[in-house]
């Protein structure tokens, strides 16, 4: 099993990510560090504990991450309109009766450089927020490049229009600094960003099958979906308005098979002074600057058989024991 730490912030999207990682048997999650994003770092980390609760799987330890970009002041706003007041579809599910001690007490961005540097070469992170913690991982202890095997990244686009400006996608927009501290690493990153994200979606079907399983965790999706599915289908960004995506899904996808996708090795760049251009990806598609690739940027994904992935593991699981 490939040995992850998912960075994150509780979200809907996020939600089915954690999910498909703990039902697949190719990984094994241990940790989860929270970060502000969808919501405070103090609301995402409450939905973490929330998603686990839901998955049977309160002995994973939670970790709370940075509340603020590292520059900048936090989107007032967060992201309330894809994700609802709560980050999780406006449904209110329950925290564990019991939170004491669920939330260990130390800094995520410590405990990224502990579990990394205590097994180089073992730990690939996931990063499904913004990039906060890890590049505050990177700058405290800058070998963290060298010894993380891998770090998987939700965020950028390349050749595709941006989320939340013409160019650039949320995670990046938020704190372009910690994601040029990020991509100027030479730690390995493979980019999954806009360009999959936009090829996956989750057919009605699929969607019917995932609520008639009827576990806690698929109740927790089910309920939460239509908040996310309105806003993607108010733009029309959907090819079956009753269809939905979860963007997060695919980087997770990513670390269970990597042959489900086609990348290119780039040189990529992080836009942090332009206007209109802050947080853009920046490929150097001809080597026009002469610099060695330092991302694996995703490009193409096979949707169908991510799809049916994703399904199939998110009905089948059943908890702890599955």
């Amino acid at each position: 099993m490939k040995r992850v730490i998912i960075d994150t912030d509780p979200g809907i999207d996020d939600a089915a990510a954690i999910f498909l990682a703990l039902a697949s048997p190719e990984l094994f999650v241990e940790a989860i560090t929270t970060v502000y994003g969808n919501g405070s770092v103090e609301m995402c980390t409450g939905n973490a504990l929330r998603l686990l609760y839901a998955a049977d799987r309160l002995d994973l330890p939670v970790y709370m991450g940075a509340g603020k970009p590292l520059l900048r002041d936090p989107n007032p706003g967060w992201a309330s309109e894809v994700h609802g007041a709560d980050a999780l579809g406006n449904t209110d599910f329950p925290l564990p009766p019991e939170k004491s001690g669920l939330i260990r007490g130390r800094p995520a961005t410590l405990e990224i450089i502990d579990r990394v540097m205590s097994s180089p070469g073992q730990i690939t992170l996931i990063a499904l927020g913004r990039m906060t913690n890890i590049a505050l991982a990177l700058s405290v202890e800058p070998r963290l490049a060298r010894s993380v095997a891998e770090i998987v990244l939700m965020g950028g686009a390349v050749s595709v229009p941006g989320n939340v400006s013409p160019v650039a996608s949320a995670n990046l927009y938020e704190d372009p600094e910690s994601a040029a501290i990020l991509y100027s690493s030479g730690a390995p990153l493979v980019q999954v960003g806009l360009e999959v994200c936009g090829q996956v979606e989750i057919g009605p079907d699929q969607l019917k099958r995932i609520g008639r399983a009827d576990t806690p965790t698929t109740r927790l999706l089910t309920a939460a979906t239509p908040c996310i599915q309105a806003y993607y289908r108010s733009w029309g960004l959907l090819d079956d308005p009753e269809g939905a995506r979860y963007n997060d899904v695919p980087a997770v996808a990513y670390a269970i098979d990597p042959t489900m996708f086609q990348a290119k090795d780039l040189h990529v760049t992080i836009e942090t002074q332009g206007t209109l251009t802050r947080g853009q990806t920046v490929a150097d598609w001809r080597n026009a600057m002469g610099q060695p690739p330092n991302v694996r940027v995703c490009l193409e994904a096979d949707a169908p058989r991510l799809t049916a992935l994703f399904t199939e593991r998110v009905v089948g699981y059943r908890g702890r024991s599955s």
